[in-house]
């Protein structure tokens, strides 16, 4: 796990010196060098029209890992972040072919695949990666992101200089200016599509790769999507084979995760996600070293015992015997914590997830773990969100049925969908190009600016904000034609949008690869596995949301992540097995002791949002702010399950933009 920066000086740009551009390559690296405490290195080309930099986290071969790395001949260079999974294997099959390696590094398997497959060499990588490759014959440079996005790549061209980094950050050691980009934000296309809040700069999308030509020429082509079976395809398989896929596909996938000549551990929830990693850890473990133990680190929310889901994870871990450390997590940490997390995280953000995970990662990283296997990326492939239910509602399940599990009728399927629509206060809602009604949600939980936060002049150059439509528009249009021709089922085109929105723009960036880098954790989340993912997509949504009759004849509930929950029910605890996904909110402390005191939340908020603050942004309406935060100071809202008070979240997104302006140094919009 590390860091990666280049730049790429295309023919009709003049190009700096060597030691100009060693000097920018230094100083992009040393922005980011909690990626990689442990070594750093460069490489030039002799025309100084490409160089490459890489900080190194040392986890797998320790002695001759170093980068950037390159092939016998010298033609051949590149950088590497993340972690390829079952490189041995391929390590040992080329080797058989004649290829040679210097290192026992899984990341060099990227170099000998590309001499030997070109840009097909990614299908031969497992894992979570970013890399960036120049092929000093072709001149070209070649940069790809693993398939889910867990290792962030971002790119712009600044000067001519085509630039590729793991944090937007490490361009400005490379002379990049950063400006705002006012339709993203506007739009949330930090949120939506592949853009950032800074004009010019992208992410390179999940499962894509870039090909940057001597000419100047970048193309984005994309190597990997998800894919469903139509909704009236019979399974080949029995749900008894179905079961056991799920299983074994998710050992495998924590097997290979366990590989590291390093400590590692495991964040552990009260969820069904993380105990499963760790029960599935602790198992195989243990075939080979009956004593063997865990270490397990879990935030306790212990000013809101109703969010604090320490009691659950301690009787799960003191099931599997592991050894357990409980981080404590105030409101006045979370928040003390929030402005770092934001200028990793280098996106707006209205909770404390952020700043959780940071203080996570931190206790980590102090107890000597340098690697920390998660449960991210669960929720994403078997409908464990609240929205989903009502996207598994809109249509019979006609997979399901030929396998004889028991479904609602017609009439009885609308009727849960009222109730779960009643639940929620959301309606079903229009149909749209996407026809699901996870927009209802995804909308409030991405993009708590609404309209008039803006200034008239802003609003008037970008139009109204309509999030819903950027996350339309980015979608591939072969997904929205299935699902307009229901040639995907609803549940699964709700499964795909979030995957490629909330999952890969918020999730592994906010609670993962972002914050924990912060700190030198390489997280790996097993549940992103692609050879488990893809199995998964070819279960019935009946196997995922599973209707359950509830008694009384006509009357069904829905079971969330059913087939998962009986895969694991070996390594989890009962509780852990019957327990109903709750949200999980870092949450604000209760109420202050006294009428006149303010939470911490309150007194950071009041402090840093100021006038002069907000309009030196240049976007956002001081009136509409100064109201929000009037009201929230005055008769500040105390929610269940750890949700933060509305105004309050908008709050935390205005802090956010400043926090960014003052670190990234950029000028008024």
């Amino acid at each position: 796990m590390c860091g990666i920066v280049s730049a790429f000086y295309p023919d009709n740009v003049q190009p700096p010196s060597v030691e100009d551009l060693k000097s920018k390559l230094h100083a992009a690296l040393e922005v980011i060098k909690y990626r990689g405490p442990d070594s750093n290195g460069t490489y030039v080309s002799s025309d100084a029209r490409v160089g490459l930099g890489h900080v190194r986290l040392s986890i797998i071969d320790l002695e001759t890992g170093q980068q950037p790395l390159s092939d016998e001949d010298d033609l051949i260079h590149c950088v590497v972040a993340g972690e390829i999974y079952d490189h041995d294997r391929i390590r040992a099959e080329m080797q058989g072919q004649g290829y040679s390696f210097k290192t026992k590094s899984d990341s060099e398997l990227v170099v000998q695949l590309y001499k030997r497959d070109g840009f097909n060499c990614l299908f031969n990588l497992r894992g979570e990666f970013a890399f960036i490759l120049y092929d000093v014959k072709r001149k070209l440079q070649f940069a790809a992101r693993d398939r889910f996005g867990i290792k962030p790549l971002y790119y712009t061209v600044s000067n001519g200089c085509v630039m590729f980094g793991s944090e937007i950050k490490t361009f400005m050691g490379l002379g990049w200016k950063a400006e705002w980009d006012l339709d993203s934000i506007v739009q949330n296309g930090v949120f939506g599509d592949a853009r950032t809040v800074f004009k010019g700069v992208k992410k390179l999308p999940p499962g894509h790769y870039a090909i940057c030509q001597a000419s100047g020429e970048i193309q984005t082509r994309a190597y990997w999507d998800y894919n469903f079976p139509s909704p009236t395809a019979a399974p080949a398989a029995t749900l008894e084979e179905m079961i056991a896929g799920v299983r074994d596909h998710l050992v495998e996938a924590v097997n290979l995760r366990m590989r590291a000549d390093v400590p590692w551990a495991v964040y552990l929830s009260g969820g069904i996600d993380s105990s499963a990693v760790a029960g599935i850890a602790t198992h195989l473990l243990r075939k080979k070293n009956p004593d063997a133990k865990l270490t397990t680190f879990t935030l306790s929310y212990n000013e809101d015992p109703t969010t604090d889901e320490t009691p659950m994870a301690t009787r799960n871990a003191a099931h599997i015997g592991a050894d357990m450390v409980v981080v404590p997590a105030t409101e006045a940490v979370l928040v003390s914590m929030f402005e770092e997390s934001v200028w990793h995280s280098e996106i707006p953000c209205s909770t404390f997830h952020g700043a959780g995970k940071l203080l996570l990662s931190r206790a980590v990283r102090d107890a000597g773990f340098k690697v920390a296997l998660s449960g991210e990326g669960s929720d994403e492939s078997f409908g464990g969100y609240p929205w989903f239910p009502l996207d598994y509602l809109r249509e019979e399940d006609k997979t399901a049925a030929s396998l004889g599990v028991p479904l609602p009728s017609e009439e009885e399927r609308r009727a849960v969908a009222q109730a779960y629509s009643a639940a929620t206060r959301k309606s079903d809602g229009p149909r749209s190009l996407l026809n699901i009604s996870s927009h209802l949600f995804l909308a409030p939980v991405s993009a708590p600016l609404v309209a008039p936060a803006f200034t008239p002049a802003t609003l008037a150059q970008t139009g109204a904000p309509n999030p819903i439509g950027t996350v339309e528009e980015n979608v591939d249009m072969r997904v929205r034609q299935n699902s307009v021709e229901g040639k995907w089922h609803s549940l699964n085109v709700s499964l795909y949008v979030v995957s490629k929105t909330f999952m890969s723009n918020i999730i592994l960036n906010i609670n993962g690869d972002l914050n924990d880098m912060a700190m030198s954790i390489e997280s790996r989340p097993a549940f992103l596995d692609h050879h488990f993912v893809e199995y998964v997509n070819n279960l019935p949504p009946s196997l995922k949301i599973r209707p359950v009759q509830a008694g009384e004849p006509g009357k069904w509930t829905l079971a969330e992540k059913w087939i998962l929950r009986e895969a694991v029910k070996e390594f989890v605890t009962e509780e852990m097995y019957l327990r109903k996904k709750v949200p999980f909110n870092p949450p604000p402390a209760p109420k202050a002791s006294s009428p006149n005191e303010l939470v911490p939340l309150q007194a950071h908020m009041k402090a840093r949002i100021t006038q002069e603050s907000v309009e030196k942004l240049g976007f956002l309406s001081w009136p509409f702010v100064q109201t929000q935060l009037a009201a929230y100071l005055e008769k500040p809202m105390f929610l269940p399950q750890g949700i933060i008070d509305p105004r309050a979240r908008v709050l935390m997104n205005v802090l956010s933009y400043i926090v960014l302006q003052e670190q990234f140094k950029v000028g008024e919009a």
